[in-house]
């Protein structure tokens, strides 16, 4: 039930990687993220300051998902350093220790897709900003990034760059002068000090995924399940292996009053794919569940353990369940996955008032369950997916020797209005070395614990 897990990113592509300005507007705004980036950087000023260590934050609004052929914007783009006092100091006229420093900051944001890259050039100003009386001073330069044509399909990704910075002292005004002569001539701009990146250190703002743009008569196409063993993959279709994906999963047993809570499992086996002729894209993989105890009240007041695993139609010759499912843009200009799943059931380890029940080896539903799952997915986070009304079939071959349980089993649980909570995670959606600087909700939460409760309350479903 709780094979659920989606999507990395292809890293085909067709034509150039990036344009700036070329492609058409995308037919709506998609929906947008907070990146952001912390580097250090080594900048050699001259004697006698000699190289300086800086700290470099870079901040942006980047869309969460593009079509190909249409434009990405990149904007709220700022970077924020702290100049030593020292430094600061020398860029004022001689003798001065008050003043104002302004200048320019140049860039480039490098844009990767596998082995392919592209540099963005991205121009930023320092408005003037006053040197305080003790300590460093903090710069914050500005700017826009030209609209970036995407022409390939899949994951690209934004790292930043060392800058190059050009500061000088801002005029300083004469209060003895007549109020229209003109203001001390600026001393001319240092020469610009071209920074480098310190080694081994990650330096990515952020990543984009890139969409084949479909027409009308593919859209339906982009939502539905794809079938894995009866249609053969198209000619044209490029795929690539999923990143490190985890599965937390929870499922309510309606008239048992029951929650089913499994351990986190791993997708294996986990592709991404694109046919690049009707934009249809899908992914596929393979997970097994560990059996999960749960504990319930049978008929409103006997108190009633069972173990419950979730299992593969062919469950005798495998513990693998297949999964396969349609990624697309829902009507919320969101990306949703898409999927139809088919496991069994097993129920065993019964214990009714703590007494042992032996329902016998093979104590299952009499036929798969069937769930329709589909919700938000990310593919570069998480993802979280539903089926919120799923029948449970009745059971067959429950009990030992003259003892039948088949029928007491069906009754307490089997009917509608069951519901099913899948949460993916992908572990490779943080790039930060330091985990606790990682994203909000990229890394799944303890299950069980009181953190994990209350951010499964807090998120949209």
């Amino acid at each position: 039930m709780t094979a659920l897990a989606a999507a990395g990113l292809l890293s085909a592509a067709n034509g150039a990687l990036t344009g700036v300005g070329s492609a058409a507007p995308a037919p709506a705004a998609p929906p947008e993220k907070t990146a952001t980036a912390s580097v250090s950087v080594t900048c050699p000023f001259a004697d006698p300051l000699g190289p300086r260590k800086l700290t470099v934050e870079t901040s942006a609004t980047l869309p969460s998902q593009a079509k190909s052929g249409t434009s990405a914007t990149i904007s709220k783009y700022s970077v924020q350093l702290s100049l030593p006092r020292d430094v600061a100091l020398s860029l004022l006229p001689a003798g001065a220790t008050s003043g104002s420093l302004q200048g320019a900051v140049q860039l480039a944001l490098a844009v990767h897709q596998g082995e392919r890259s592209d540099k963005i050039p991205v121009p930023l100003t320092v408005a003037p900003t006053p040197v305080p009386e003790t300590g460093d001073v903090t710069l914050t330069a500005t700017g826009d990034v030209p609209e970036i044509a995407i022409n390939t399909v899949g994951s690209v990704t934004f790292d930043v760059t060392a800058p190059s910075l050009t500061l000088t002292a801002v005029p300083a005004s004469d209060p003895a002068a007549a109020p229209d002569a003109p203001a001390t001539p600026a001393a001319p701009p240092a020469p610009p000090i071209a920074c480098t990146l310190d080694p081994d250190q990650q330096a990515t703002l952020g990543t984009i995924l890139v969409q084949p743009t479909a027409g009308p008569e593919q859209k339906a196409a982009l939502g539905a399940a794809a079938a894995l063993e009866d249609e053969p993959p198209p000619a044209n279709e490029y795929t690539v292996p999923l990143g490190l994906i985890t599965v937390f999963t929870k499922s309510t047993i309606k008239r048992l009053g029951a929650t089913v809570v499994s351990d986190p499992a791993l997708l294996i086996n986990g592709f991404f794919s694109v046919d690049l002729d009707t934009g249809g894209s899908r992914v596929s993989g393979s997970a097994v569940f560990k059996p999960a105890t749960t504990t319930f009240l049978a008929f409103g007041f006997v108190p009633v353990t069972a173990t419950v695993e979730f299992l593969p139609e062919d469950y005798l010759n495998s513990k693998m369940i297949e999964i396969g499912g349609g990624l697309y843009t829902g009507d919320d200009n969101e990306i949703w996955l898409s999927t139809q799943l088919n496991v069994m059931g097993r129920v065993s380890g019964v214990k009714i008032n703590g007494v042992p029940v032996d329902v016998g080896p093979d104590c299952v539903t009499a036929k798969s369950i069937t769930l329709h799952v589909s919700g938000h997915y990310d593919p570069f986070t998480t993802g979280h997916i539903k089926d919120p009304n799923f029948t449970l079939p009745e059971f067959r071959d429950c009990g030992s020797g003259s003892q039948d349980l088949t029928k007491l089993l069906s009754g307490m649980s089997s009917g509608e209005g069951n519901e099913a909570k899948i949460d993916t995670y992908n572990l490779n959606g943080c790039t930060e070395p330091d985990h606790t600087k990682c994203p909000e909700d990229t890394l799944p939460p303890k299950q069980g614990s009181p953190a994990a409760a209350a951010k499964a309350a807090a998120k949209p479903r």
